[in-house]
């Protein structure tokens, strides 16, 4: 009896003990097994990248004794290194490229390529997030280099199932004004740049309190197609942190999501997708990462992993399974390739003149213009009509008439400047005294 009561009272505490485990288990994005979040790939990368280059400011020293070779133990060589690993053999260290570009006279930034090549197009998706960071950079931007690694890693599991090329690009220097994707677009060829269906961009995806995708200043098609891919994705309010400033992007208006990696992409007319976490609250630029004033931690100090931890949980590591899982799906998806060669077309005019905002004001000077000839005009009738059959000049419109402007006079009138009665009226002889 007593091993019989030993036992159910194990089986009780096995069960409760399940119990709470599965309580802080995260489902994972094949949904067959759950495990704890802190055992997810994208957790344990971000605690070892973050650990390993605390300050990953853009730019290296051109006399570092690394900058010749970028090796390990240089934070590209460890980019370079988690893009070998996690392509299931299908890219070799030799297969990822670095591209340099200036930043200052002694320092150079390195933007990082690998591609996975689909026999028989010549079309391509690339694939972003930059490294650089001001700070620990937890969130902005470790977390978008997670997510494309984890893109990397189901979509070369199966090469044969990709309708095109995909290219994976880390850029540098994004916190210094898009530097590396601007220099990334500027060595692309007019042919590379047609031949790209799509550029997504990942930046900053896990500590906000919304997950939201972005693709034009509206509503469009391949919008749809991401949206359908995963429930924790919205898509940004249109009209919200968009402003009708030019600020020389070549957009012909301002808004928040401009400032990140995809925006050279979309200046040179090659559509794009931008993932980013955050909220659109009543403040100033409408956009703030969290209505919670102490997660609001982008480009601080306080962009951490503990931080991530303490105010999200498991629900960060829900964010970048959600992109990734959404990227990978949308690419995967049968009419992709239809839907990402039709956003050209559902592209917002470059033009400022284009812009709706331009369009409403010169129409609206165009309207005040014919109302003011209109009046004036009218008012002209008015005078031809209480004249009546006075003979009316057209040589002043905008002055006061005087006499002359408005009578014809015949030739008897007098050159005194006043006229007297004989210059006004006719006598016959029998009047004349």
């Amino acid at each position: 009896m007593k091993k019989v009561l030993l036992l159910i009272i194990t089986l009780i505490v096995a069960m409760t003990c399940g119990t709470l485990n599965v309580a802080y288990a995260e489902t994972q994005n094949d949904g067959n097994t759950s495990v704890d979040y802190k055992q997810d790939f994208a957790y344990t990368f971000i605690q070892e990248f973050t650990q390993k280059y605390p300050d990953r400011k853009a730019g290296i020293a051109v006399n570092d004794v690394w900058g010749s070779n970028l090796a390990e133990p240089t934070l590209q060589g460890y980019l370079r290194q988690k893009l070998v690993e996690t392509s299931n053999g299908t890219i070799a260290a030799k297969d990822v490229t670095y591209q340099a570009f200036s930043i200052t006279d002694i320092n150079k930034g390195y933007n990082i390529q690998a591609r996975l090549d689909k026999a028989g197009t010549d079309k391509q998706v690339i694939i972003g997030a930059h490294y650089d960071s001001d700070g620990n950079g937890a969130n902005d931007n470790a977390s978008g280099v997670a997510a494309l690694l984890k893109v990397l890693s189901y979509l070369s599991k199966d090469v044969t199932k990709l309708s095109c090329d995909i290219v994976f690009v880390l850029f540098d220097g994004e916190e210094l004004g898009m530097t590396g994707s601007y220099s990334y677009v500027g060595q692309m060829s007019e042919t590379e740049k047609e031949n790209t269906l799509l550029m997504v961009n990942m930046d900053s995806i896990a500590n906000g309190d919304n997950l939201y995708v972005w693709c034009e200043n509206k509503h469009t098609d391949l919008a749809d197609l991401i949206l359908s891919k995963n429930g924790k994705l919205t898509e940004k309010p249109y009209a919200k942190g968009t402003y009708n400033i030019d600020s020389g992007n070549g957009y012909g208006y301002l808004e928040i999501p401009q400032n990140s990696d995809q925006t050279p992409f979309r200046i040179a007319g090659i559509p794009t997708a931008l993932f980013f976490s955050g909220t659109y609250s009543s403040s100033p630029w409408n956009y703030a990462e969290s209505t919670d004033p102490a997660k609001n931690s982008m480009n601080t100090s306080a962009d951490t992993l503990e931080n991530m931890d303490k105010y999200n949980g498991a629900e960060f590591i829900a964010k970048i399974n959600a992109t990734a899982d959404a990227i990978c799906k949308t690419i995967l998806d049968e009419n992709f390739v239809t839907v990402a060669t039709a956003q050209r077309s559902q592209l917002v005019n470059l033009k400022v003149l284009g812009n709706s905002w331009w369009a409403s004001l010169i129409c609206g000077v165009v309207f005040i213009a014919v109302l003011v000839f209109g009046l004036l005009y009218y008012r002209k009738l008015q005078k031809g009509a209480i004249l009546g059959t006075a003979e009316i000049k057209n040589n002043k419109v905008f002055s006061t008439p005087d006499a002359e402007d408005i009578f014809s006079f015949d030739d008897k009138k007098s050159t005194d400047k006043k006229p007297s009665v004989e210059d006004i009226f006719t006598f016959d002889d029998k009047d004349k005294k």
